[in-house]
């Protein structure tokens, strides 16, 4: 039984009031660190955006940056989702290679609020040694995706390497080349997901 339909009404009310109001700050906050970056973005800009009193932040969160964290949980999550599911229907380590690439660079490029939240806030979420200490979504994520390869590398012929140096050679080619996508006009998620790909697997 739902927890909300035990209790009384002016009860339930409020609790789903709660809910509402933080829900709300996350979609705000997102929008404002997209736009301004994490660093020049304001508390009362979040609450301003939201339309919220200027007191309400501060009943579901510390600071800013508690805030933060948990708009890059879910945004760690939601490419999660997607990119092991994607890799879990490849057949061959050539593959795998050229997925990975082509997920991540097709994430950050089409989903116009998932790139300017990124471009505007690399300094953390492209930054591997941040992303490992501040968010266990990451974390989980990184576990996930060893697990997942360790065992496709029992029927899948992968090259005679470390597979955690593989791992994290591809993880590390994707935040750097994604990070020099966000400054630019002119490349084509295509052209990069070739060049990524051959880069790694056959070298320049």
């Amino acid at each position: 039984m739902n927890k909300l339909s035990v209790v009384p009404f002016h009860q339930r009310k409020r609790q789903l009031n709660k809910r509402h109001n933080k829900e709300s700050l996350i979609i705000s906050a997102r929008q404002v660190f997209a736009q301004k970056g994490f660093e020049n973005a304001s508390v009362r800009e979040i609450v301003m955006n939201a339309k919220l009193g200027s007191g309400t932040f501060y009943n579901y969160f510390d600071d800013k940056f508690e805030i933060f964290l948990i708009i890059n949980g879910r945004l760690v999550n939601e490419f999660s989702d997607y990119f092991l599911r994607e890799i879990e229907k490849v057949k061959t380590f050539n593959e795998l290679v050229r997925t990975a690439f082509n997920c991540w660079f097709s994430w950050i490029l089409n989903e116009e609020e998932n790139y300017q939240f990124i471009k505007n806030n690399k300094k953390y979420v492209l930054d591997l040694k941040w992303l490992s200490q501040n968010s266990k979504e990451y974390r989980v994520f990184n576990k996930k995706l060893f697990e997942i390869v360790i065992q496709m590398s029992k029927t899948i012929k992968f090259p005679q390497n470390d597979i955690s140096f593989m791992v994290t050679s591809i993880i590390a080619v994707c935040i750097n080349l994604g990070d020099e996508m966000l400054e630019r006009d002119d490349v084509e998620l295509n052209d990069a997901s070739k060049f990524a790909a051959k880069l790694f697997l056959e070298g320049l």
